[in-house]
């Protein structure tokens, strides 16, 4: 990621947030539009899920310009997913669900310089995880 990339994530997410309750159902809406199939790996209380879900979200934009500390806890992540039913063909229907949460949440400050640098963001976590996936097949 650019410089200005980084900034861009990190700037824009302070700006949503005041939203991340609202933001966190708008993601989990639209995930579950594109991929039914997560019904099962996304049941019970999404109100704590979205909060772990901007929690960790908050650790990733903090750490955007070097993952390399956090490198760890996504391959965690990616495998407990995993084993939970999220497999690497759910990470295209997740990045635009959060996408379109964070369209949604920006409004006219999610211009096509936000959603390229958020994209760069989004690819570069998603390949760490899918890493981890390849490296651990009974997570699959």
């Amino acid at each position: 990621m650019t410089r200005k990339q980084v900034q861009i994530v990190k700037s824009s997410f302070q700006m949503l947030t005041p939203q991340r309750n609202r933001l966190a159902g708008l993601f989990f809406a639209q995930l579950l539009v594109r991929e039914p199939s997560l019904r099962a790996v996304f049941r019970g209380d999404l109100r704590s899920q979205g909060t772990a879900l901007f929690e960790g979200l908050a650790a990733i934009v903090d750490s955007v310009d070097r993952l390399y500390p956090i490198v760890p806890a996504l391959e965690w992540l990616a495998v407990q997913s995993a084993r939970r039913g999220l497999s690497d063909r759910h990470y295209p229907a997740v990045i635009e669900a959060m996408l379109s949460a964070l369209r949604d949440g920006l409004g006219t400050g999610f211009t096509v310089e936000v959603e390229l640098a958020w994209r760069e963001a989004a690819r570069q976590v998603a390949t760490v995880m899918i890493r981890a996936l390849e490296a651990e097949p009974l997570a699959a």
